[in-house]
């Protein structure tokens, strides 16, 4: 269905190519290491050092390689997450070259500069600061926060202010020199390029880029905790995070995904339809999946009025026992859903920056590229009883936390 093809280079890098027709590329560029992967006083560094590679290289300063950036005329970003760094370059063909020298230079050759490390403390401390002040960043942070023991998802992966203000030019060139590796490395490349042409391109710009010897980065997989707990903040209305964490099987994945989209992420949602059509209660509500390795959590999230906030709650758990029961769900939802989702992975590989995208979240969970062609024959096999049964398993022990809208606790003390 889709013609890719993977090639592990000398350096380490592990190369994957899909050759797509058309005037554009799309490149995404994972080093393997993301928060999961900090000590507790080097909570934030990934993200920090993320930014701080816009900054300049050995190169170029901050004004000349943005500059470089801009002349691509694409797109260039990345982002940090709990178990990776991700760069990511969609342009016209004739810029892959001069695309991939830039994130050569920034990933190799950072210049760590102690001035603009000080100013760029200030910005993401300001990003920080930011988050604080929305409703949805602080139920997220505090739910984590709450709902795990010892495992860094406790932890947001922008870090914190106290860890943020202690880092130095030195302690960002020492977890680089660590962890910023070809053999810790990615590289998902769509475009109208054969695979052998885009070996020699790659190995042209990323070969002098020497693997060494590391040791794995160890990620064990921790249970949610259990229980209720309850902040307050002068707000207009009070939010209400709930978490579950599991292990799945991989054939259980597939009648979760079905789970998750007619639950909490489909316009007619379960959730959507019981909390704002029938009841009135909400304006929006959410489920969220994540089936990343080591970290396989079900997220729902909604924002009511304060004198909402208990029924909500009660009326939520309450949907979640009755899918349990097998409530809800039809033999029609699950000819509707399994078309969705054969609708969504289709869309996906006539894009080349979702296709670049997907198959690098596919590479980093140890997923083969080609893994969806066969969850799209497996979706005809999936029943009700599946979709149940994997309810069942979830749906046990929720952390729960509530973000009350009020200025005070004694305004309204928690039952």
């Amino acid at each position: 269905m889709i013609d890719f093809k993977q090639t592990l280079l000398n350096n380490g890098i592990s190369l994957v190519t899909v050759k797509k027709p058309g005037e554009l590329f799309s490149l995404n560029l994972a080093v393997k290491v993301g928060s999961l992967a900090e000590s507790q006083k080097e909570k934030g560094i990934c993200h920090f050092i993320e930014h701080m590679l816009f900054k300049g290289t050995d190169f170029d300063d901050n004004v000349s390689l943005n500059n470089r950036i801009e002349r691509l005329g694409g797109d260039f970003n990345a982002y940090t997450d709990y178990i990776s760094t991700v760069f990511s370059i969609s342009a016209l063909t004739e810029e892959l070259d001069n695309g991939m020298s830039i994130l050569r230079d920034m990933l190799i050759f950072p210049k760590f500069s102690g001035d603009d490390l000080e100013k760029e403390k200030g910005v993401i401390l300001s990003e920080l600061r930011a988050s604080l002040d929305d409703a949805e960043e602080i139920t997220h942070k505090n739910l984590y926060f709450n709902a795990y023991a010892s495992s860094p998802l406790k932890y947001d992966v922008i870090g914190n202010e106290k860890t943020i203000a202690c880092f130095t030019s030195d302690m960002l060139r020492d977890f680089h020199r660590k962890y910023y590796l070809p053999n810790h490395t990615i590289l998902v490349l769509v475009s109208d390029l054969e695979h052998d042409e885009a070996i020699q391109k790659v190995d042209k710009v990323f070969g002098t880029w020497k693997k060494e010897t590391d040791k794995p980065i160890e990620l064990v997989f921790e249970k949610n905790i259990p229980g209720k707990h309850t902040s307050y903040k002068d707000m207009e209305q009070s939010s209400l995070g709930i978490l579950y964490t599991f292990s799945m099987t991989e054939k259980e994945k597939l009648p979760l995904r079905i789970l998750n989209y007619k639950l909490g992420v489909s316009g007619n949602s379960i959730l959507f339809r019981e909390l704002r059509e029938n009841r009135g209660l909400a304006y929006d509500i959410y489920s969220d999946l994540d089936l990343t390795e080591n970290i396989q959590n079900f997220l729902i999230y909604t924002q009511v009025p304060d004198e909402s906030l208990d029924e909500a709650e009660d009326v939520i758990l309450g949907i979640l026992n009755e899918v349990k029961e097998g409530k809800y769900f039809r033999t029609d939802d699950l000819v509707i859903m399994k078309k969705v989702l054969k609708t969504s992975i289709f869309g996906t590989l006539d894009n080349i920056h979702d296709l670049s995208a997907f198959i690098l979240d596919e590479m980093l969970n140890h997923e083969k590229p080609a893994m969806f062609e066969k969850d799209i024959e497996k979706l005809n096999e999936v029943t009700l009883d599946d979709i149940i049964s994997v309810s069942r398993k979830v749906f046990t022990g929720p952390t729960i936390y509530r973000l009350r809208g009020v200025s005070d606790e004694d305004d309204h003390p928690d039952q």
